[in-house]
């Protein structure tokens, strides 16, 4: 029992751990393409334990969004970024299958400018 919970956390990692690198691999490609006027770099994070759902992880639960280069944005700029995210329900069904519950976004300086509540987007409780 305890065992098949060890290996189901390291295969949730891994699934993690291949979405971070998928995204973060095309927002390179998108970037030096010149698709994209900033370089985006996910991470998970620490999230928001009042954001919480019955899917979330134990630990990092929240995924972050972080620029890396490029156009140095006002706030608003970074919640539009968000706001594009977080309208996109098949990213955002995709997250809380992962056990994330907090997608945030964060300036130039690494402030959190704001954070969505995933099961919010989905309508879930």
């Amino acid at each position: 029992m305890w065992w098949n919970r060890i290996i189901e956390w390291f295969t949730n990692n891994k699934e993690r751990n291949s979405f971070i690198q998928d995204f973060n691999k095309s927002a390179k490609e998108a970037f030096i393409s010149n698709l994209a006027p900033v370089y985006l770099k996910a991470e998970s994070s620490f999230g928001n334990n009042s954001y919480k759902h019955q899917f979330s992880s134990f630990l990092y639960h929240g995924f972050k969004i972080r620029t890396m280069t490029g156009l140095f944005l006002d706030d608003s700029q970074f919640i539009a970024i968000g706001n594009m995210l977080a309208s996109n329900q098949t990213l955002t069904r995709q997250l809380v299958t992962l056990g994330y519950d907090t997608l945030e976004i964060t300036n130039n300086n690494g402030n959190v400018v704001k954070q969505w509540r995933l099961s919010a987007l989905l309508e879930l409780t």
